[in-house]
């Protein structure tokens, strides 16, 4: 399976809506912090909020060239070479298939490389397990947790905070290399 991240910008507007309606769907919004129904006008907004924005970055996951979730990057500072980061794949069909783990290979490979940044970070409800392990499993380090701080289906949930250095990037990346050499072209 070929995995590729195509900027959100130069995509067709028929992905930009089929965006809307992944992250519109259940299987999307229960990992999310907000989980209210997106209105075209608020996704046109954003959409046009991420063409004035250098410190946001936002890719759509191609597998096979079928679009299949989302990448983005956040809170991109190149003073201090840190930024943040999420993703979600557009239906639970593209689970386990490897394609999550190719898209934060590419991912990290793409900020500590292209952007020169030197820390990777990301926050994950305490409640989505896998993805908190799939990010351990490329040395990110638990580095904290914000105590029931987002209220999911009416209870409050902690958040995780995770971190990844270049540092410690480049000393696992090799093993990380060997992980994914199954799933693909990476």
């Amino acid at each position: 399976m070929l995995i590729s991240l195509i900027d959100i910008n130069s995509v067709s507007h028929s992905i930009k809506e089929a965006v809307r309606i992944w992250r519109n769907s259940e299987h999307v919004k229960k990992n999310m912090y907000t989980d209210h129904n997106i209105t075209a006008d608020e996704h046109n907004n954003w959409l046009n909020s991420l063409t004035k924005n250098d410190k946001t970055k936002v890719f759509v996951i191609l597998c096979d060239d079928t679009p299949s979730g989302i990448v983005s990057l956040s809170n991109i500072d190149y003073h201090n070479k840190t930024a943040s980061w999420a993703f979600y794949l557009s239906s639970e069909d593209f689970m386990g298939k490897g394609v999550g783990v190719v898209v934060e290979y590419k991912l990290i490979e793409y900020v500590f490389n292209d952007l020169k940044l030197e820390k990777l970070n990301c926050e994950v409800l305490a409640t989505n397990i896998g993805v908190i392990s799939l990010h351990k499993k490329f040395a990110f380090v638990e580095e904290g947790l914000i105590r029931k701080n987002i209220i999911k289906e009416g209870a409050r949930v902690d958040v995780v905070l995770l971190g990844l250095l270049k540092d410690e990037w480049k000393l696992s990346k090799h093993n990380v290399q060997k992980i994914i050499s199954r799933f693909g072209n990476i």
